[in-house]
């Protein structure tokens, strides 16, 4: 049999889909070879099958690009064969095209449910088979470019978090794509009514979207609004909706079409930039820069016919004496543990914030007047009167609470915040927990402090302060026996500074350890070449530093100063605050030769017990009973004891403010050791200390001789 083949003419756009695979499957030979050669003088590739089975099976591993499929074949038939086809993964959208009777309706319709893109009549018409492919190749290829551009915009838009909808006017439903029902937590596909999508917006924002929809059918402008939606099978989402109206064919509007943003997480961002701006991220309290926000609202309310507030500044001592010692954790924990036990005591109108490190301030609004500001001070400080338990310590504090008034102490908060911590600075001075109010002439002493702190910062940079010393006589020989060497300042434009008037600065500020070692090298190296001893005042922050008896050991070996003429004068105060380690810093002195003399006896605790304890060379009577001496015989009943006991305890005795020959025979009779005053020699520079020595006749106290004081 011969079948006439139409001749090879080229077609139109073929080239687009020249080079696709074709898959023909029906069990007649002859037919497959036919079409074979059709196709491939077209260019396309060629695959073949002889029943449903054996197609669908090539379909899942080769992939063709388009099917052939005869209707009536053995083994499985072209409907069943296309049922496979649509659901497999990797062809469910590969064009299927049915061949079929001409006169076969039933078929043809059999093989559209069955799923096929097409049908091709028998007897085939060869002329325009190889168009129907092309088509139906052309079309396919369409259709997945079209799957893709929606694939990428969902995903697009997945990535974006948005969804689109329309609402209609006719039917007042809402349709929503696939992307923003996920969003809002609905599972069903169909069209949604208002009140549906209502129902999932939180009640604030209801009226706020009712408006939006109605202002844009109105308008027939683009609008946008945000709203937070509730769904009940999602958490709570920020949209942002953004809308236009749709116009029908006559230029009426029909419906609003509009995409929605999850934008949740950049609410959620903006939410913890906001937190993290205004609230300490350890304590979760306030921060400066809130609390400045709720004085200034305190302010302008007060100003309306408010009552008055008080800012109150507050130091922790705890914070400062661990944070040294601790880890970093254990620090958070106890700063934590402070901040509860503020918090604990106060109203519930109180704004309490952390302002820095150890810091906190408080803001106690809708006073009457200092009273009731003093009973909220009061709290602070009586809360910490019992331990604070922090883990399984159990730690005592102290807290200064210094007090500023709106309006009498300041109108503005830094000016408030200024004074209040300017009066925290006076709580502080006192023992134990305490609260200070804002005087008008504290402003003035803390301006005179800060000056000062810098003064003696650069006094130190540019060599400003000088040694004076006074000498010390040994009653018995009438001997000058060694000096005192005393600290003194020679301040630019005031003159020569006391030692009261900056020292305690020094000792706070940290500046005494420079200003401390310089003393010590100082006087070693001009006491050196004399037969003296040396005695220096040492601050508690020099006794308590870390291994004192190797840092001295070392200075006096660079100077070249015996050890053994060296004497340091400390307090007493200094053993009160941690006696076993001033007992354990005296002995290691003690082993190195280097004398310790316990200064000011008699003004502080003056406890026997500690004196017995103490490994000490000379104790220092104090002035204050000295001068009394021939005034008052309690005074000079204590003087002697004194002079008793310690001999008893092998301690030398000096006797300060020493101011006549009278008072200086008196501890001459009472057997003291040594003499120091006025009435001997005020304390002098070097150079007249070397011209005092060489001209006064200081040797015979025994009344034979005339002494003459160095005024």
């Amino acid at each position: 049999m011969s079948f006439p083949f139409p001749a090879h003419t080229a077609v139109p756009g073929a080239s687009g889909t020249s080079g696709a695979r074709i898959l023909i499957v029906d069990d007649e030979g002859v037919t497959r070879m036919m079409i074979r050669r059709v196709l491939e003088d077209y260019g396309y590739r060629v695959l073949e099958a002889q029943d449903g089975q054996t197609a669908t099976r090539l379909c899942d591993s080769e992939s063709p690009d388009l099917v052939l499929m005869d209707v009536r074949m053995p083994v499985m038939n072209g409907f069943d064969a296309c049922r496979n086809i649509r659901r497999s993964l990797r062809s469910g959208h590969t064009p299927v095209l049915m061949l079929t009777a001409l006169d076969d309706v039933m078929a043809v319709t059999l093989a559209f449910e069955a799923g096929a893109t097409d049908f091709v009549t028998k007897p085939i018409n060869w002329a325009l088979l190889a168009q129907r492919v092309r088509y139906a190749l052309r079309t396919s290829l369409t259709e997945r470019e079209l799957r893709e551009s929606q694939l990428a915009l969902a995903r697009a838009q997945k990535i974006a978090r948005l969804g689109q909808w329309r609402l209609d006017f006719d039917t007042g439903q809402i349709h929503c794509s696939r992307e923003l029902r996920d969003m809002l937590g609905l599972a069903v596909p169909e069209a949604l009514s208002v009140q549906d999508i209502l129902d999932n917006v939180s009640p604030e924002d209801r009226a706020r979207l009712l408006r939006f929809t109605r202002d844009l059918r109105r308008t027939q402008r683009e609008r946008e609004v945000e709203i937070r939606v509730i769904g009940p099978n999602a958490p709570a989402k920020y949209l942002f909706l953004s809308g236009d109206v749709m116009l029908d064919e006559s230029g009426k509007s029909c419906a609003i079409f509009g995409v929605a943003q999850d934008v949740s997480e950049r609410r959620h961002a903006e939410a913890r930039l906001s937190y993290y701006a205004h609230f300490d991220e350890l304590t979760g309290l306030p921060n400066r820069v809130l609390f400045r926000d709720r004085v200034s609202t305190a302010v302008t309310a007060a100003q309306r016919g408010g009552r008055s507030f008080a800012v109150m500044n507050i130091e922790v001592d705890l914070l400062q004496r661990t944070q040294a010692s601790v880890g970093q954790a254990a620090s958070d924990r106890i700063l934590k543990a402070v901040a509860q036990r503020l918090a604990s005591v106060l109203r519930d109108r109180d704004t309490l914030c952390r302002l820095e490190a150890d810091s906190f301030a408080l803001l106690v609004t809708d006073v009457e007047g200092e009273l009731e500001v003093a009973v909220s001070a009061k709290r602070l400080t009586d809360a910490f009167a019992v331990p604070l338990p922090v883990d399984d310590w159990e730690l005592l504090a102290a807290v200064h609470v210094g007090v500023a008034i709106y309006p009498s102490d300041g109108q503005e908060v830094d000016t408030l915040l200024q004074h209040s911590g300017a009066a925290r600075a006076r709580a502080r001075e006192a023992t134990g927990s305490s609260y200070h109010f804002y005087t008008a002439d504290m402003h003035d002493r803390v301006l005179d402090r800060l000056n000062t702190e810098v003064a003696l910062y650069r006094g130190l940079e540019r060599g400003e302060f000088e040694l004076h010393y006074q000498p010390k006589v040994d009653l018995r020989t009438g001997q000058v026996m060694g000096v005192e060497a005393l600290l003194r300042w020679n301040r630019p434009g005031m003159g020569l500074q006391m030692p009261d008037q900056f020292i305690d600065i020094l000792e706070q500020t940290g500046l005494i350890m420079d200003a401390g070692d310089w003393v010590l090298r100082e006087a070693c190296a001009a006491i050196r070449s004399m037969p003296l001893s040396l005695a220096v005042n040492i601050s508690p922050r020099q006794f308590m530093h870390p291994n004192l008896a190797d840092r001295l050991m070392r200075m006096l070996d660079d100077i070249q100063f015996p050890a053994d003429r060296l004497e340091l004068e400390i307090t007493e105060q200094i053993v009160v605050e941690d006696e076993e380690r001033a007992v354990a810093t005296l002995h290691d002195l003690a082993s190195r030769g280097i004398r310790v003399a316990l200064d000011d006896y008699g003004t502080g605790f003056s406890s026997l017990q500690r004196l017995k304890r103490l490994p000490l060379h000379t104790l220092k009577i104090d002035k204050y009973f000295v001068i009394s001496l021939v005034t008052s015989k309690a005074d000079a009943a204590i003087v002697r004891s004194t002079i008793d006991l310690c001999h008893q305890l092998d301690i030398n005795v000096v006797a300060e403010g020493v101011e006549d020959e009278v008072v200086m025979e008196m501890l001459r009779g009472y057997g003291c050791d040594v003499a120091q005053g006025y009435g001997i020699c005020r304390p002098l520079s070097m150079t007249r200390l070397t011209e005092w020595m060489a001209s006064s006749t200081v040797a015979s106290l025994s009344g034979r001789h005339t002494f003459r004081p160095v005024r």
